[in-house]
């Protein structure tokens, strides 16, 4: 008895396919993920692709985000002190105003003002984490340097007007640092009003200006307020778009496991069913190789 060579042919290609689904499902069993290349499904390998992309900008967004929030906290601490001395600095000016004061006093009020100063100063040079805190995005150079030649004295701002910026995974922008120059130098802010204070107590009697030096102080420390208010509206916009990019995560990541993860059970029985198959299509071959020469008759 002779068998039809492409009969057998057939056949054999049915066994390799066999072997090649049960592989595949050993696999899928084992590394509990249906989609290990882009043949097994080209749709859902093509969506699980945009699931890691949008998953990879939630976390590097995450990171981001946490980094700028500790940073503007810092800075707001910083701006939160600088309110606290200034205010000390008005309440002690305004006294030694009054025309009680003798030389004496005017000369410790001198003293206490160039001291907050001073602290001012640091406060302004504030850094995190090797970063300045008020130079723009010049943020490896200390912003102000203070010269003490002149009277008044004069302070130097080295950094720059560069603002940064985080852009959202929705695409909004938010604010991450407070160039300094706009707070500490310049026309009645905060350090060049406290040099001038100074330098109007500094001959034993207040000068003509201090009324008007006083009332440029008071001016910077609101102006230090509405700048903190933009702080922290930058803060919580972050906290907020970050609590969001976490759920969004968490959705993200559970789609994903739909797409990809296998159903054990409906792959268990595709394997059962695979098996079986083969062991058929084994037993056809042999008894089709006890009816003939099988090598024989597929030359």
């Amino acid at each position: 008895m002779r068998v039809d060579p492409n009969y057998i042919t057939s056949l054999v290609q049915s066994l390799d396919l066999t072997s090649a689904n049960e592989q595949t499902y050993t696999e899928e069993i084992s590394s509990g993920v249906s989609l290990n290349s882009l043949s097994d499904d080209p749709a859902a390998a093509g969506l699980n692709t945009q699931l890691i992309s949008e998953l990879g900008a939630n976390d590097t967004f995450s990171t981001t985000a946490g980094s700028a929030e500790s940073m503007l906290q810092v800075t707001d601490t910083a701006l939160g002190n600088v309110v606290t001395q200034l205010t000390n600095a008005i309440s002690l000016a305004t006294e030694a105003a009054n025309g009680t004061s003798n030389s004496s006093d005017l000369a410790t009020v001198t003293t206490q003002l160039t001291g907050i100063r001073d602290e001012v100063l640091s406060l302004a040079n504030s850094s995190y984490l090797g970063q300045y805190l008020f130079a723009g995005s010049q943020t490896t150079t200390e912003p102000f340097t203070l010269d003490t030649s002149t009277s008044p004295a004069s302070v130097t701002y080295n950094g720059d007007d560069g603002v940064s910026y985080v852009m959202t995974p929705t695409g909004q922008q938010i604010q991450t640092n407070m160039p300094g120059d706009q707070i500490f130098t310049g026309t009645d802010n905060v350090l060049s009003t406290l040099n001038n204070l100074i330098a109007d107590f500094s001959s034993g009697s207040a000068s003509a200006s201090t009324s008007s030096d006083i009332s440029s102080l008071n001016s910077a420390l609101n102006y230090v307020d509405q700048q903190r208010s933009v702080l922290d509206n930058s803060i919580d916009r972050l906290s907020a778009s970050s609590s969001y990019a976490g759920s969004e995560s968490v959705q993200l990541q559970s789609s994903q496991n739909a797409l990809i993860q296998t159903d054990d059970a409906k792959v268990a029985t595709q394997l059962s069913e695979s098996e079986t198959q083969g062991d058929a299509i084994t037993q056809i071959i042999a008894a089709l190789e006890q009816q003939g020469n099988l090598f024989t008759v597929m030359q």
